[in-house]
């Protein structure tokens, strides 16, 4: 009995000692698989979301091919990932396929297109490009981008390098069991509330990152430039998420080695912005940067807190101390293009119609009139071709500077006289239809150009008009006493007109024009032409001037080489890669 219980005492100890280790077996595993595939928590899982809603309006964007507000999107994306530390996951590399595509597509950057690409290789290697952005050109540069470990590159070519590592954070001491806690390092020395000046800059250009601030107040930004890069001043560039163009600052000595500069109150509104920085020389070139202009760096603004201060670091925009203006360049570039805002000459694929008014002259040979061929020839001379000509036309762009056009030629003169007893009439004008190539050249920057023209075509040709040369019907007489002819010496000669009659040239018209043309707005133009036609096989030669309206409906631009293709939305298996 005593050895039975004895028995089962030792089996009930063994059951726990198997079922302890299982359980410990288990917690390691789970700790083990825990650490190597982590979830993600319910902040990352919005900040994806965030992340996968702005890369789709990204897409609507290049749909639209609003490709500023695309990148600005698809940058802000990036600030969002980077802040959730979202640093290895599949949509930040998205987002840099995505701005690789807006930058090739929108901004013909192949520079550009190929860092991004390098950047989300680096992150995921067998990433693809996007179906509904995957054109050949792009997918050719897509091919030949690549990256090094996933660090970000700086593409010379083809080749990326990496870019600088950051600082080696330094952690305290461990106290050992049983020793007295050793005093953790003394934060760096700060002159003026300043942080300190690193002893050795990481990159040519150093600027640290400020990726949030409170939106309405003054932001402040830092860089130090390297003895070897020789800068003889650094620019702040600046400009809120979608703006047109980037306001500028010079930087500015601080007590503590920094140069500095300050992004103002009024420029801090709304949910973004971005900036970069350049560092030149002596003879103004870029020598070394942080950020670019295709390639801001992001800052998020959140909303200020009640009762908070603004920063007053007292810097402000200017240039170097020694009377120069040093941001003339930036304000004639923004002068640029507040000009080019205004100009509204017509672009590639607009049509337009139009109607002038005008008239010429024009010589033509000896020859016989059309109407009273058995009057005398009239002799080889100059005469107005139609009392006033009327020109309708209708045109197309092919592009902003080359067109074709469809010109009706109709000439119009008065009958004078009467008492012609011959059947018929005389005629009263002429008809032409002409072909035209158009080519237009810029005058300056605005909206007047010049214009050039070819033409050919055929009709009636062009006529050129007789009045009467015995208007007041008096009887010349002669053998003949009912006056159709006169006598000279005993011959019978054929008796003057008594109405207007032609003589005419053509039918095929060819000729060459130049002109002035004016666009007063996208949809109006004025144009005034001088041009100069032959005709045969009855030669005639004319030159003749006219104004017109024209009114153009369109002009944006045919699809070329390289858009991308309409897009409706971002592909599900993009999004669960």
């Amino acid at each position: 009995m005593g050895k039975a219980i004895t028995r089962r005492t030792a089996a009930a100890w063994r059951t726990v000692r198997w079922a302890s280790r299982g359980l410990l077996v288990g917690l390691i595993g789970a700790v083990l698989a825990a650490s190597a595939t982590p979830a993600l928590g319910q902040d990352d899982e919005r900040a994806v979301k965030n992340v996968i809603e702005l890369n789709r309006k990204a897409l609507v964007s290049v749909d639209a091919r609003q490709f500023d507000a695309a990148r600005d999107l698809l940058l802000q994306a990036v600030t969002v990932a980077k802040q959730a530390n979202l640093l290895t996951h599949k949509m930040l590399a998205r987002t840099y396929v995505h701005l690789g595509a807006v930058s090739f597509l929108g901004f013909d950057d192949r520079k550009t297109a190929l860092r991004y690409f390098g950047l989300a290789k680096g992150i995921r290697a067998d990433i693809k490009l996007t179906p509904s952005l995957a054109t050949p050109n792009l997918t050719a540069v897509f091919d030949k981008s690549s990256s090094a470990d996933g660090r970000e590159a700086d593409v010379s070519g083809d080749t990326p390098k990496p870019s600088p590592r950051p600082p080696r954070r330094v952690l305290p001491p461990v106290a050992q069991p049983g020793e007295p806690a050793p005093a953790a390092p003394p934060p760096p020395v700060a002159t003026g509330g300043e942080p300190q000046l690193p002893v050795v800059l990481p990159a040519d250009l150093y600027c640290p990152a400020v990726e949030e601030a409170s939106e309405g107040q003054e932001i402040v930004l830092r860089c130090a430039a390297k003895p070897s890069v020789k800068a003889e001043r650094v620019l702040l560039y600046f400009r809120a998420s979608g703006a047109p163009s980037y306001s500028v600052a010079a930087m500015q000595n601080s007590p503590s080695g920094w140069l500095v500069a300050s992004i103002p109150v009024e420029a801090a509104t709304g949910e973004s912005l971005q900036y970069y920085c350049e560092a030149r020389d002596s003879a103004d070139n870029v020598v070394a940067t942080s950020g670019q202009e295709d390639i801001p760096n992001p800052i998020i603004l959140r909303p200020a807190l009640a009762g908070a201060t603004t920063v007053q670091p007292g810097v402000v925009a200017g240039g170097k101390g020694d009377g120069e203006d040093p941001l003339k360049r930036i304000k004639d570039e923004q002068d640029t293009e507040v000009l080019e805002s205004a100009i509204h000459r017509r672009r590639r694929g607009a049509f337009w119609v139009g109607v002038g008014a005008g008239t010429g002259w024009g010589y033509h040979p000896k020859s016989l009139m059309e109407y009273r061929r058995d009057a005398v020839p009239v002799k080889a001379g100059v005469r107005i071709a139609g009392l006033i000509t009327f020109y309708p036309e209708i045109g197309y762009l092919i592009t902003d500077h080359l067109g074709i056009a469809v010109q009706g030629r109709v000439e119009y003169f008065p009958k004078e006289g009467s008492g012609e007893t011959n059947a018929g009439g005389p005629a009263t004008g002429a008809v032409a239809v002409l072909g035209r190539g158009l080519y237009y050249l810029d005058l300056g920057p605005g909206n007047a150009q010049i214009q050039f023209s070819a033409d050919f075509g055929g009709g009636n040709g062009y006529r050129f008009a007789f009045p009467p040369t015995n208007p007041d019907h008096k009887r010349n007489l002669g053998t003949n006493p009912d006056g159709t002819c006169i006598s000279r010496g005993g011959v019978c000669i054929p008796a003057p007109t008594l109405v207007t009659d032609t003589v005419r040239s053509g039918p095929i018209v060819y000729g060459a024009g130049v002109g002035f043309i004016y666009h007063v707005n996208k949809n109006l133009a004025g144009n005034f032409e001088v041009r100069f036609l032959g005709a045969g096989p009855r030669l005639g030669l004319l030159g003749e001037f006219y104004a017109s309206l024209q009114f153009a409906l369109g002009g944006k631009r045919p699809a070329q080489a390289g858009d991308a293709p309409p897009m409706e939305r971002m592909p599900e298996d993009d999004e669960e890669e």
